[in-house]
């Protein structure tokens, strides 16, 4: 895996992760979840970058936040916060690890 939180795991905690885990290849404006709306995985972009998008009243989108390879997105998700803040969409095609959760 290609993730660098991921690899960073100690054998144990990711022997207890690996189940749950899934490498999927993902195309260019893929939106992985929505503001407002539950996350259902947590996403560790591996290959490719998502960016986290939000849309205030005005109706134009700014980019908060680009997630690569050294990060993760969703993880609120797994702490018991799954309503999203923001939208998360795939700027670069390439392989995410998705963990259901």
């Amino acid at each position: 895996m290609n993730n660098l939180l991921l690899r960073q795991l100690g054998q144990d905690d990711f022997g207890r992760l690996e189940p749950y885990l899934k490498i999927t290849p993902f195309k260019q404006h893929t939106v992985l979840f929505e503001a407002e709306r539950e996350i259902e995985h947590v996403y560790f972009p591996s290959g490719g970058v998502v960016s986290l998008v939000l849309t205030p009243e005005s109706g134009e989108m700014i980019e908060a936040a680009m997630v690569g390879s050294d990060g993760v997105v969703g993880a609120s998700a797994a702490l018991d916060g799954r309503i999203s803040l923001s939208r998360g969409i795939v700027q670069l095609a390439g392989d995410i690890v998705i963990c259901s959760i």
